[in-house]
This record gives C-alpha cells, structure tokens and sequence, in this order.
C-alpha cells in the first residue's frame, strides 16, 4: 500500500452515506412534477450567482455547450442568448418540462433538451459533440464521478466547467440542525468541492479552482408557501415534523415588504480544465 486516497472511493461513499440518510428524498421524488419544480422556480433568487458562473465561462458568440443537470434552465437561457447552441441535459421530467416552457416563453430556438441522467446517455445518439465549454453546475449525483467527469471531457473540445458545494452551504448547515428532531438521525452531508478537485488530480487533469461567497435567497407569500417549498426537502409529512419544521422556519424567515424571506451566505467552488488538445 502506498497510502495514497482513492477519491473515487471517498465520493461514492460520502454519497451513499448522503442518499441513506433517513428520510432523504432526491431529485426524482422532489421534482418528478411541473407543479414542484415551478415552486422551485418561484422562490428561489440565485441572481448573484448566476453572475458569478456566467462571468467564469469563456463564452463566444459561435460557441456550442452543454450544460449538464440544467433543472429550470438558470444558466441554460442566458449562456443561449451568448452562444450558438445549447444542450440542456435535465433527467427530471418536472424540470424538464419547465425549462421546456422557459425556453419556449423566452423565443430560444438554439436550445435541445435532452431529459435523461447523463451517466446513462450515449453522447453520439443523444447529444451533437463537440462543445466548446461544458458546465456541470450543482449537478454531480453521478456515484461514478471518475467516469462521469472522463464523458464530459470526452465531449469537450475546449475547457470542462464544475460547480459545486465549498464548505457547508446554508441550506446544509440547517439540514444538520434540524434532520435529528425530524428523523430521529444525523443527516449525512454531500461530498463536496476538494474530493472533485483531488479525484481530478488523481486522474492526471491539473485544475484550476476559484471559490466565490454569494447570498441565497429565497421569497414566500406566507408560511404555507414556504411550507410547500420545505416540507418535501425535509422529508416532513405528519403533523409532529410538520410542527417542527414549522417552528424553524419561523425562527429562520424574515419579514420583508410582505414576504417572507430565507437569506444566508454560501460558498462554491468554480473548478476547471482544458482538455488536453483542445
């Protein structure tokens, strides 16, 4: 043995650990409808950083991307708007259809949605390679994350752009106070940006790594609103987690010109390389 990590390992273990926490419910149950994901559209204000991703990526006017776990097309539509195409790969059907009809409101026509996980896709049946850039922004559920990030690369023609978690984000460091008096269980955090930039060294792929601060804000009518939103994220579905939750939000939200509002400061990781050649 010569004590070196296996970061393969380490993710696809930290993500088990995740998905077993009791109670979880993912991405296929939460947003399997149109309903929940237009909530999702609706409350939540990722303006900030939004602009910071669209300022790390080397858009061109000719440029084609893909844009991996799209969900309502939050970077899909304004990187349409710089570039000449833009394939959007978004497995949930709630989602999906959502960015369907954003895309369809906004008059985009240079936008292909493909609504299958990317671990599962044929990259020449199912999407147009080569991309000059592709994003993976908040999107790795993939177990296999070394094989997922080698199918990314292998579209690629120009630069691979990650997006994800530094540090314990506000909606985490509240999962963590809260899932105990929910679920009678600690909840197992994801695994977040240095196991992506360590299993990439591990790869021989030398990354480059920026961390931006941003707010996350979200807006609700009232706290049946903000319920609807919270509720299935926290698994709590009879009266006592109900109640619980409840009394949390009402510590957590303030009240602001009649809405109330959910603000905390995060971190993400901006990780990325060129492909070798490209």
């Amino acid at each position: 043995m010569d004590g070196r990590i296996d970061w393969a390992a380490v993710w696809r273990t930290a993500l088990e650990r995740h998905r077993a926490s009791s109670g979880f419910a993912g991405p296929d149950t939460l947003w399997k409808g149109r309903g929940a994901a237009r909530r999702y559209d609706g409350s939540e204000r990722m303006s900030e950083r939004v602009d910071l991703s669209l300022s790390a990526l080397p858009l061109r006017a000719g440029d084609a991307v893909l844009d991996i776990g799209a969900g309502r097309g939050t970077l899909t539509l304004p990187i349409a708007r710089l570039v000449d195409r833009v394939d959007a790969v978004e497995p949930s059907g709630g989602m999906a259809a959502v960015l369907r009809e954003r895309v369809a409101a906004a008059g985009l026509r240079n936008i292909g949605v493909v609504e299958k996980r990317f671990e599962d896709l044929d990259p020449l049946r199912d999407l147009a390679p080569p991309y000059d850039i592709v994003v993976a922004s908040f999107s790795l559920a993939m177990p296999d994350l070394a094989a997922a990030l080698l199918k990314m690369e292998e579209v690629a023609s120009g630069s691979v752009h990650i997006f994800w978690h530094a540090g314990t984000p506000a909606w985490e460091r509240q999962y963590l106070a809260l899932w105990p008096a929910l679920h009678a269980a600690p909840y197992r955090p994801v695994p977040k940006a240095e196991v992506v930039f360590n299993l990439l060294w591990e790869m021989e792929r030398y990354p480059n790594l920026t961390v931006h601060r941003f707010t996350e804000e979200r807006r609700f009518s009232g706290m049946e609103d903000a319920l609807a939103y919270y509720a299935p994220r926290y698994s709590a579905k009879d009266e006592r987690q109900v109640g619980v939750l409840t009394a949390a939000l009402e510590e957590w939200l303030n009240e602001e010109d009649g809405d109330l509002v959910m603000r905390e400061r995060s971190r993400f990781a901006h990780i990325w390389w060129e492909k070798e050649g490209g």
